[in-house]
């Protein structure tokens, strides 16, 4: 019995070791964009949830320094806003 588990174990760490982080977190990413009403967003949400975290406690103040500067690029550049009728305004000659 002791032999199994100490197969497992290493099967186990193997597999862990061989891992392709980035697709697995490139995956779950995939997975999650969609939103939570989708059943493909539950499998790959511990995922994200581990990663994050990772990410939090390996890179605590460079994390924060990317939301920070993440949010400041919202704030700075907004979204542009683009007009549904700009192709009609534009063949018939209409002024803004």
């Amino acid at each position: 019995m002791t032999a199994l588990i100490v197969a497992a174990a290493l099967a186990v760490g193997f597999l862990l070791g061989r891992a392709r982080w980035d697709r697995v977190v490139d995956w779950a990413e995939d997975w999650t964009t969609p939103g939570w009403r989708t059943w493909r967003f539950w499998p790959a949400m511990p995922v994200a949830v581990a990663a994050l975290a990772l990410v939090w406690l390996v890179h605590p103040r460079r994390t924060l320094a990317n939301v920070r500067a993440w949010r400041a690029g919202e704030r700075l550049h907004p979204a542009p806003r683009y007009d549904p009728e700009w192709a009609a305004k534009r063949h018939t000659g209409a002024s803004e």
